[in-house]
């Protein structure tokens, strides 16, 4: 027992980080219909500001993580206006292919900009571990799970209760009624590029302090992200944290008692199954198709 509930901590945070890829995948096809491509490398982006940072400048630890976060943001708002905008055609494969064009770009611009090493930070938060039935609960784990509960329970603050936030609900249901009661859908998709960055680099900043970050180590993380948004139903933004824990935990259990080996097999043998047997997720999302 000790030893499964061992693996299940071990899913449930790394889950915890596929969770909020999946919310920034889920936020950004939600509002404007893109399959941001890039939404690892904005992931990988901002944990290597914040390692870098925290290595090599005297900085407070609060501004470098400002600081990584503000990458992120910086990164989606500068994808949007300077790439997604550009491109004429509305169809989904032209963006799609500007946003993995940005993601090569930008795994080139952190190797040369941070080197070729991977960055590794120390834990956020320190202490004794906590005994959980005889396995070890680590405080850094803990501060995972409650930056994705911040995280969650913001994103609903924000769109139940700001103009912003209920203007973008609008675009994601009717682009079209919106745009007509004079919201923009080009302003309201930057908002979800900025929001998708923070998320992603906030991930960064936890996988830097968990394990490491190298500038290619944003794009499997990145996937798997995407598997989890798929799993849980790009509709739906609870969706995409059931996805992203339950891909933990699945990759977690099939480690610990199959073969570590097969780890990133079976998450992406998960992605096909859905396509094939469920393209609108567990909670009927969107389907990608459409």
């Amino acid at each position: 027992m000790a030893e499964f509930l061992q693996y299940v901590i071990a899913g449930l945070s790394s889950g915890a980080i596929y969770a909020l890829i999946a919310l920034g995948w889920a936020l950004i096809f939600n509002v404007s219909g893109v399959l941001n491509l890039a939404q690892g490398e904005f992931l990988m982006l901002g944990g290597m500001v914040f390692g870098y940072l925290e290595a090599h400048t005297g900085f407070p630890f609060a501004i470098n993580i400002v600081l990584g976060i503000a990458a992120g943001v910086a990164i989606g708002l500068i994808l949007d206006v300077a790439a997604i905008r550009r491109v004429r055609s509305q169809l989904l494969v032209p963006l799609i292919l500007v946003t993995l064009g940005a993601s090569f770009v930008l795994r080139e611009v952190a190797r040369i900009s941070f080197g070729p090493d991977p960055i590794r930070h120390d834990y956020l938060v320190t202490g004794n571990p906590i005994d959980v039935g005889g396995a070890a609960l680590l405080p850094e784990t803990i501060l995972t799970w409650a930056v994705v509960f911040a995280a969650v329970v913001g994103l609903g603050f924000f769109f139940r209760t700001t103009l912003y936030g209920k203007a973008m609900v609008a675009c994601a249901d009717d682009p079209v009624g919106a745009r007509a009661v004079g919201i923009s859908p080009s302003r309201m998709r930057s908002i979800a590029f900025g929001i998708s960055g923070a998320l992603a680099a906030l991930g960064g900043i936890l996988v830097v302090s968990l394990t490491s970050m190298s500038w290619d180590g944003g794009t499997l993380i990145g996937l798997k992200g995407f598997i989890a948004a798929v799993f849980g139903g790009l509709g739906g933004y609870e969706g995409a944290v059931i996805g992203g824990l339950s891909l933990g935990l699945l990759e977690s259990l099939g480690a610990g008692y199959v073969s570590s080996s097969y780890k990133d097999v079976l998450s992406l043998a998960l992605l096909v199954v859905l396509l094939l047997v469920r393209p609108q997720g567990l909670l009927r999302g969107r389907v990608i198709a459409s």
